[in-house]
């Protein structure tokens, strides 16, 4: 079988199938979000600190609850986690669509939205990863994870575009009204889904879930791939992704563009990300897992270090096209090493370990508002990013054991 048909074989599992076009929704659904909700943050505030704050709180529950993610996945069957989570998500949207319909929105609404939507996706991200080995084998993970970052990419173009779009012809109540209906779509498509998917074991009560995090983290650190997977997403959560939660404040104040123009610059990284798609297919049989994770984050960084330096709108737009390349390598084998290096029993705490890195993102953030608030946001983003490329570099180079020598097959 030639190998873009090997590509495909996931797709031939029913609940894949339905679980791989719910993750578009969702993944739809963030990246409008994302938009929607900086905008009207910065419309509201007109401060990049209060814009900052918001990614903050959408990304705290996962340093508050990453630590216990893997006793909460273990403890209940998958497809139910994923659905609960998304009914939550929908239910949000529409009571953010209906405020701003009826003209009672405010800051403090799209805060505790936020904040219930990380909350959620601390529980729903790791468990959409960790369903995936159960329903396609460990040796299509490196496929499926392959066609989740298209379908990942395709929405992170999409996504931004349309957020934007509806914003500048029928206002913010058309991204908050597509946001609640993305987000049902896909809670009709996780209810379809058959599979009743656990953990091979059961979890205890709360003694029993702090064992499991030392062990869980004691395994983490006795696996060098897992490990450093762990320190580079602490890294790129730390010091260079929080520069998305400031897009709206470069939109606006730094390149004098409005809700398309935000709109543009999230679909260029999004256009990054499939053209990195194709560069890792293409690499991943001469470079290891571990390369393509280290030089895909390290080249996200130098993106974004670009992007900060620019004043110019087109420019800016090449910069975020190189940041989505370097981030397509990074999205696809962090979950890649980590659910094919981990044994079954240790998969979800493996995961957990990963959303516990994740949570370094609310220190980022709040690191980034405060920089940009004192130095603006292109010096802020910069400077993190560019720590962000030296430490990523660091790990690649001087963890022992983390790179392997040649690819597997």
């Amino acid at each position: 079988m030639s190998g873009s048909w090997e590509s495909l074989m996931p797709l031939r599992n029913r609940d894949f199938r339905l679980l791989w076009l719910a993750n578009g929704l969702w993944w739809q659904a963030m990246w409008t979000e994302q938009v929607v909700f900086g905008w009207v943050a910065l419309e509201l505030t007109n401060s990049a600190w209060w814009v900052a704050l918001l990614g903050f709180y959408r990304s705290v529950p996962l340093l508050l609850i990453g630590p216990f993610s893997a006793a909460i996945t273990d403890r209940f069957d998958r497809r139910s986690l994923i659905l609960g989570a998304q009914v939550c998500s929908t239910a949000g949207y529409g009571l953010l669509a209906l405020l701003m319909w009826q003209g009672h929105l405010a800051y403090w609404h799209l805060a505790l939205v936020a904040l219930a939507n990380g909350a959620g996706w601390a529980v729903d991200w790791p468990t959409r990863r960790a369903i995936v080995p159960d329903l396609v084998g460990k040796g299509r993970v490196v496929e499926a994870m392959m066609l989740e970052n298209i379908i990942q990419g395709l929405t992170r173009i999409v996504g931004p575009l349309a957020a934007g779009s509806l914003m500048t012809i029928i206002g913010i109540q058309g991204g908050l009204t597509a946001l609640t209906c993305l987000a049902g779509l896909g809670v009709l498509l996780v209810a379809a889904m058959r599979t009743r998917s656990r953990a091979p074991v059961a979890p205890g009560g709360l003694r029993t879930s702090w064992t499991q995090l030392r062990a869980g983290l004691s395994y983490v650190r006795r696996q060098p791939r897992i490990f450093g997977v762990v320190l580079i997403t602490a890294i790129m959560n730390a010091w260079t992704f929080p520069f998305m939660g400031l897009l709206p404040v470069f939109a606006r104040d730094v390149l004098g563009q409005g809700p398309m123009g935000l709109g543009m610059l999230g679909a260029a990284s999004g256009f990054g990300a499939l053209l990195g798609l194709i560069g890792v297919n293409l690499a991943r049989r001469r470079c290891s897992n571990e390369w393509l994770y280290g030089g895909g984050s390290a080249l996200a960084c130098l993106g974004v270090v670009g992007f900060a330096c620019s004043s110019t709108f087109y420019l800016s737009l090449g910069a975020m096209v190189v940041s989505g390349i370097g981030q397509a390598g990074f999205s696809i084998m962090q979950s890649t090493i980590t659910l094919v290096e981990a044994t079954d029993e240790m998969r979800s705490r493996a995961m957990g370990a990963v959303v516990l890195a994740i949570g370094a993102a609310p220190l980022g953030q709040l690191q980034s508002g405060a920089m940009a608030t004192v130095w603006g946001a292109p010096l802020a983003s910069g400077a993190l990013a560019a720590a962000a490329m030296l430490a990523t570099l660091t790990t690649l180079c001087l963890l022992p054991g983390f790179v392997r020598p040649r690819p597997q097959h």
